[in-house]
């Protein structure tokens, strides 16, 4: 019959299969044309019914995977401020230290939120929660981490330590030592974690060429962290200008800013990246 498609090939979807061409020919009777041109348009629209009926649906899940990405509730990343008074935030305005400012930046993208978790509280915005404490040195924090990560759980841990160690002339030279096996027993306990260890800070007066070698002990630990599959960052701590000091040892608000610059950038591809076993909060 003149204006019905041919049948679709086999294994063709109906009603996707393109409409056969009219093969050329001598012209036809008048008579004949005119009775093509008023059937035709009636085949084409129970094409394009059949046509929408067919492939619509085909269609429908790749627009629905599109909205439920647009609108996926990005992941919750459970963060562990870990420390000594400056994790605490000892000479920020804000009593939280690098943590204020690194939370914000974190508020600068979608794909996840940070949850500050720990058994302190200070700053006043909508994450407190942290594990710095005041004079405390890596075995302090040693005596203490295991009920911590029990009770949190993080996926992250942010670690600042060791000035302490350096400063009371308490075994200095073992300090490094002392960090090793806190960055163990930390993967001991949890073998999942992601752990970002910031260096001190170097222009610390009065204590650069302890923590110049302190630091390269420090950075020196990745390489077998990251043999053994860890998840292991060693990230430079910034070279503060005196403005940038609160007093010889903390930070000031400009100073903590660019502590937390180097976190969050650790942070972020740390976050971004497909090896690491982050995990929704429960």
């Amino acid at each position: 019959m003149i204006g019905r498609p041919a049948a679709a090939p086999v294994g063709e979807p109906l009603g996707c299969h393109a409409l056969p061409t009219e093969s050329a020919g001598p012209p036809r009777p008048a008579a004949i044309r005119s009775r093509r041109n008023a059937v035709s348009p009636l085949v084409r629209r129970a094409i394009a019914v059949l046509v929408s009926a067919v492939c619509g649906p085909l269609a429908l899940p790749a627009v629905q995977s599109a909205s439920a990405a647009a609108t996926a509730t990005p992941k919750v990343v459970k963060v562990m401020p870990l420390g000594d008074s400056i994790t605490l935030g000892i000479g920020s305005s804000t009593d939280a230290g690098y943590r204020l400012p690194l939370w914000r930046m974190t508020t600068t993208q979608s794909r996840y939120t940070v949850q500050f978790v720990g058994s302190q509280h200070d700053g006043d915005f909508p994450q407190p929660w942290h594990e710095g404490h005041g004079g405390w040195k890596i075995d302090d924090i040693a005596a203490h981490i295991d009920g911590w990560l029990a009770a949190q759980s993080p996926d992250v841990v942010l670690l600042h330590i060791g000035i302490n160690d350096l400063d009371s002339g308490t075994d200095k030279e073992h300090a490094p030592d002392r960090l090793a096996a806190l960055v163990d027993r930390i993967f001991t306990d949890r073998p999942g974690v992601d752990l970002i260890l910031q260096g001190l800070l170097p222009t610390t007066q009065g204590l650069q060429d302890q923590i110049q070698q302190y630091n390269l002990r420090a950075e020196n630990l990745a390489p077998a962290q990251e043999d053994a599959g860890r998840h292991f960052h060693y990230i430079d701590a910034p070279q503060l200008t005196p403005n940038e000091f609160h007093d010889r040892l903390h930070p000031n608000d400009l100073g903590y800013t660019r502590m937390a610059d180097a976190y969050f950038q650790a942070l972020n591809a740390d976050v971004g990246s497909a090896q690491l076993p982050l995990k929704a909060c429960p």
